[in-house]
């Protein structure tokens, strides 16, 4: 193993090592049943890791340290979604926060400050997991509240109408996350809209539906904690009624799709697989658009 390999090894460890230290910290916060919800076993996984001499352990990455934050909010409950990736906290943490009580606008509202906070506000490469849940407890009373929106926010967010159809294919520089995959999934059927997440390295998503669904849709997903996402191909088409919606959607719902190879630091996609959903749908043209290669 060279030098490289045994710096990356060692800076794993160090990353580990931080981010057991603040979820310790999290778990002496949220002491109570279901305050803070973590699987155990994830623990032991990344502590084994870190206490494993074997020099192929690069090769046998944990998976990502994932949990939920139950806050309490006067008579409402904010859940704080996070997950940990391997370089955290040499880069940002996935932070996602979603409530019941939470208008659609208002939760667009609270993650868009939670990226800026954290993109302005916290220290780089310091874990800022704890800082955020600070921030929650003192601010997210105010997203419930109505009074609180101005004019401003209510603009950038509002629903508007408009007679076109549109379709994203987006491509991301990977899509790990059980926690995001599924909150992409969950939004997507929230606003109805259709299409698919392909996860692994690359990522793969496509967002289907009225313009405005879709924009809403994409206004909220693109302020999530992303190493790279970008809208690679975007479609646009003239509609007249919700019939026309339909029939415009190449796919009738939205899910997660597609096996992931496991090999080194893992996780990547099958693109052999992918073209074959591909063809399914006639849609293999995107398959060079994305790549800018041709199938073999």
């Amino acid at each position: 193993m060279d030098s490289e390999e045994l710096f990356s090894t060692y800076q794993y460890a160090e990353y580990y090592e931080m981010q057991i230290s603040e979820v310790e910290i999290l778990q002496s916060m949220f002491p109570g049943t279901g305050e803070l919800d973590i699987d155990p076993r994830l623990i032991h996984e990344v502590v084994d890791w870190v206490n494993d001499d074997d020099k192929t352990k690069l090769e046998r990455m944990p998976p990502p340290i994932e949990f939920c934050v139950k806050l309490s909010c006067s008579k409402n409950v904010v859940e704080v979604v996070i997950a940990l990736p391997p370089e955290y906290p040499k880069i940002l943490p996935e932070i996602y926060v979603r409530s019941n009580e939470l208008s659609r606008v208002n939760q667009t509202l609270i993650n868009e400050d939670i990226g800026e906070y954290l993109e302005n506000e916290t220290i780089p490469e310091e874990p800022s997991v704890v800082a955020v849940i600070s921030w929650l407890q003192e601010h997210s009373e105010n997203y419930f509240l109505k009074q609180n929106l101005t004019p401003a926010s209510v603009e950038r967010a509002t629903v508007f109408s408009s007679n076109k159809f549109s379709r994203y294919w987006i491509y991301s520089h990977h899509i790990y996350s059980k926690n995001k995959r599924k909150n992409l999934v969950d939004l997507a059927l929230e606003l109805g809209v259709s299409g698919f997440i392909m996860p692994g390295k690359p990522g793969i998503i496509c967002a289907e539906g009225r313009l405005e669904n879709v924009v809403e849709w994409w206004a909220v997903v693109r302020k999530w904690n992303w190493k790279k996402i970008t809208v690679k191909i975007q479609e646009e088409l003239d509609i007249e009624s919700e019939e026309d919606v339909e029939e415009r959607k190449t796919f009738t719902n939205f899910e997660e799709i597609g096996l992931v190879k496991e090999c080194h630091r893992g996780n990547h996609m099958d693109m052999g697989e992918f073209f074959k959903y591909l063809e399914v749908y006639q849609s293999t043209w995107v398959f060079k658009e994305l790549f800018g290669i041709d199938n073999s």
